[in-house]
């Protein structure tokens, strides 16, 4: 039987002598390899470690350019265990281009115009394209009639739940945002049958600037990696 041996990393907060757990960190340095150990693997055969410096904290490892442009000192990428798997943060603008957005229409009040909401984000695997479409539920299949299985283009862009109409009567203009059944009932974890087919992009809470995906399989988190890495070492 193989053997596994953990490094095992806590800090305490002691205040009047009591102690508080204040955070854990824990890796694999032995016989195994954890979801953290494998992301800084792959990273450094795509050669990542030569443009960006590595800072490592008790919370998270984050990735820097060793040469950034004038201000910019944000991290490129971010990993932090947690306990339902390996969150990895990359800044927003880097991730949108690839991910598909459902929103909806709604109306803002004080300027009585057209407005939209952002439900949630998905990256959809591009290796699972085709079981993702053929795994959504019935009530949102319609919204997917423009992407074809099979095909070589990936998912994303914008979907809405909703439709809206713009009215105009002499000079003044104002827009009806219909009603949805699919908008009212719309959870992010509920589009798909198939959880290992997308992740969902929620927000980096303790970097704003960035949106952040849990991996919980080695197989995603190869295919993540890959696919993201090499987009942000290209980009300028």
């Amino acid at each position: 039987m193989s053997k596994t041996i953990y490094d095992v990393i806590q800090r305490f907060e002691v205040e009047k002598g009591v102690p508080r757990l204040i955070s854990t960190n824990i890796q694999v340095i032995e016989g195994g390899e954890d979801l953290m150990s494998l992301a800084a693997n792959l990273l450094k055969k795509l050669g990542f470690y030569d443009k960006f410096d590595e800072k490592r904290t008790s919370q998270y490892i984050g990735y820097r350019l060793k040469n950034p442009r004038k201000g910019d000192k944000r991290y490129q990428l971010v990993l932090a265990q947690r306990k339902e798997g390996l969150c990895i943060s990359i800044p927003q603008d880097r991730l949108e281009p690839y991910l598909l957005k459902i929103k909806s229409h709604g109306v803002i009040q004080e300027q009585g115009v057209r407005g939209e909401n952002l439900k949630a984000s998905y990256w959809i695997l591009p290796s699972k394209k085709e079981q993702f479409l053929n795994s959504i539920k019935g009530e949102y299949w319609h919204l997917f009639e423009n992407f074809e299985t099979g095909g070589q283009s990936e998912i994303k862009g914008e979907i809405y739940l909703n439709s809206y109409k713009d009215y105009e009567n002499f000079a003044i203009d104002w827009v009806v945002v219909f009603p949805s059944e699919i908008l009212d009932e719309f959870q992010a974890d509920t589009l798909s049958n198939d959880p290992q087919s997308y992740l969902i992009v929620n927000s980096d809470k303790l970097f704003p600037y960035a949106g952040q995906v849990s991996i919980s399989s080695c197989e995603v988190l190869e295919e993540f990696i890959g696919y993201f890495a090499k987009i942000i070492m290209e980009a300028k």
